[in-house]
Parts: C-alpha cells; structure tokens; sequence
C-alpha cells in the first residue's frame, strides 16, 4: 500500500498545469541484490515520476520547482523535447498516443533526458537512468516482450554505469560502489565488477549485509555468473550448488 496525495504545479518548461503525487509512504516486501526493494501491487518509483502531457518535460514533484533559465528552457523545448517521443532512443519504441501517461521506465528515461538537459549531477542522471531499469521488473514494463525488455534493459543498464561511474567522486553515499559491481556483473563487465566490489569490501564503509552480499557476488562475478539475484536467495540460500556461493 502507498500513501499520497496530489498537488497542482505548474511545468518549468512549457508552463502546462500539471498534478504531482506527494508520496507518504510505502510498504516492503524484500530486496534485490541491485537495492530495488519489492513491493506489492504499485511500486513507490512508479508514482514518484511525474511527465508533462504537452512537453514531456519529466522528474520528480521537486523538478518540477525548479527555477530554470531562459535558455534552458529554450534548448529543452527545442533540442530535447521533440526527440523524446518522435522516433525515441536507439533501440526502443517510445511512440505513445497523445495525452496517454507512458510506461514508468520510459518516463524515467525521460527524466533522464531533462537531467541532462537541465544540467543535473551524472548521479543524478544515472539514479534516473537505474530507475528505468528497475521498472522492467515490475508491470506494466515487465509484462513488455522479451525483446523489447533486452533492448531496453541494455540501454539503461549501460547508461546507468557510466552516469555512476563518473559521478561517484562527488556521491556522498559509498553504497554507489556496491551498486556500480553489481550493475557491472548484471551486464556481464565482469572485470568492473570485481573490482568495484574490492574496493567496497576494502577501502568503503557499509552495512553487514551489503558486505556480506559484495562477498558472494565477488565471486559470482569471478565465476561469469550474470544472472538477477534477491538478498534473500544471496544471503539465506544454503543448498548445494548456490550459484553466489
């Protein structure tokens, strides 16, 4: 069960009336390898993106109380805003009817596209880009065709490294190096990973569990094993031939 309530606001860039969700709260259920917490029924990330129906400027409700330039506004309207659903990133068919609300991990890409436009931090952009990944786990994405999921979990799966990866000097949370080896192996960069997970298990500082977890996916790293993993399969799964053992 999530709790929110709805807000008016008016899009930084195009100046359409739009309503935001104020989330309270949500309720877990679990946790992924990769920090995605389940949830049952609608997910607390899919109500947290906002797009506008004339612009399709996206982000959160904060984004969208941003004071922005004149000629950030300009760029986005021109540059950005038109690409977004005519024709759409590489490999990905964005295309949706006029006014319909489109897919979480599409609006998420999106958010990623004003990031960027708006001049947001890389971590902010990969944190966008993450999302739209996580997204493919839950419907409606998941129930997307498997191609089109490949596809799509490749876009934002690399994207998500390399935003991370060069916005991580400038992160305050250290558990972006956890998530970068595991967002690696996931992406079968085997060596990345490795070497992401030294470095979170030697020099940073984190949780038990999320030690306890850089250990066993160091090694499933070390074995070629790319496969999506829960928490609790990784850290509770003692019968033989444990993949992350």
């Amino acid at each position: 069960m999530i709790v929110w309530f709805t807000i008016e606001a008016t899009c930084p860039a195009c100046g359409n009336r739009i309503r935001l969700r104020e989330v309270g709260s949500g309720f877990a259920l679990g946790q992924d390898s990769d920090l995605l917490l389940r949830m049952d029924g609608k997910h607390l990330i899919q109500v947290e993106v906002h797009t506008c129906s004339r612009c399709h400027f996206s982000g959160y409700a904060a984004d969208f109380h941003r004071d922005l330039l004149p000629q950030t506004v300009r760029r986005f309207l021109d540059e950005v805003s038109p690409t977004l659903v005519e024709g759409g990133p590489p490999l990905m068919e964005t295309r949706s009817d006029p006014g319909r609300t489109p897919l979480p991990d599409i609006q998420y890409y999106w958010a990623y596209r004003t990031a960027s436009a708006v001049g947001l931090s890389a971590i902010e952009e990969g944190e966008r880009l993450l999302r739209a990944y996580w997204c493919l786990r839950i419907p409606p994405s998941a129930n997307l065709p498997p191609v089109t999921l490949r596809k799509r979990k490749r876009l934002y799966l690399n994207g998500a490294i390399r935003k991370l990866r060069k916005g991580l000097q400038s992160a305050s949370d250290r558990n972006f190096v956890y998530l970068i080896g595991e967002l690696c192996r996931r992406n079968k960069n085997f060596l990345l990973s490795k070497r992401y997970f030294r470095r979170f298990l030697d020099r940073e500082p984190g949780a038990r569990y999320l030690k306890h977890a850089a250990s066993k996916l160091l090694r499933a790293a070390a074995e070629g094993i790319s496969q999506e993993m829960s928490m609790e399969e990784l850290l509770y799964d003692n019968t033989p031939g444990s993949s992350a053992r």
